[in-house]
């Protein structure tokens, strides 16, 4: 699939193109790693506190702590973290997980019982990779449209913009 990238050039690097989606958050772009010899295409999540306040903020500057942390082939990995003009926009680049989510794949086919079974397997192993970290990171969103399955069945968990790193050791935790 070829996609345009038209927009702004984040860090002397990253080439912004088209629109993902957007959250509570802020809005998700492909972009072109100008800098790759093969120009890969990365994620940039972007944050702007003119739209939002100060938890926002901090929830942004907590999935870009978590992910510098992460190493597992199931979670798109860290990239950089960029302040830009206009004051107060920020942005969040990862690498471009493969495949579409389990929600637009689940709107054109029916999984299997096997296929389920495979899904599941791969999930819980993610799940166990973050839950087995200290301290355990909690992602708190689990759903279909934060699942993405690649043509080889693999499956990669987005969007750590809840994240929890830590379960409070006095005890007490918003559970989601």
């Amino acid at each position: 699939m070829s996609h345009t990238f038209y927009g702004t050039l984040l860090g002397d690097r990253w080439r912004i193109g088209p629109k993902l989606g957007h959250g509570q958050q802020g809005e998700t772009y492909l972009a072109r790693d100008e800098k790759a010899p093969n120009e890969r295409v990365v994620v940039v999540k972007s944050l702007s506190l003119a739209r939002g306040s100060w938890k926002k903020f901090d929830l942004f500057e907590r999935e870009a702590a978590v992910l510098k942390a992460l190493r597992h082939k199931g979670i798109p990995r860290y990239l950089d973290q960029i302040e830009s003009e206009p004051a107060g926009t920020f942005y969040l680049v990862m690498e471009k997980a493969p495949g579409a989510t389990l929600r637009s794949i689940a709107t054109r086919v029916h999984f299997t019982e096997r296929e389920l079974k495979d899904i599941g397997a791969r999930v819980l192993e993610i799940l166990m990779y973050l839950h087995a970290r200290r301290p355990p990171v909690i992602h708190r969103d689990l759903k279909p449209a934060n699942l993405l399955r690649a043509s080889d069945g693999q499956i990669s968990l987005v969007d750590f913009g809840g994240v929890r790193a830590a379960l409070r050791d006095s005890g007490g935790s918003t559970v989601v």
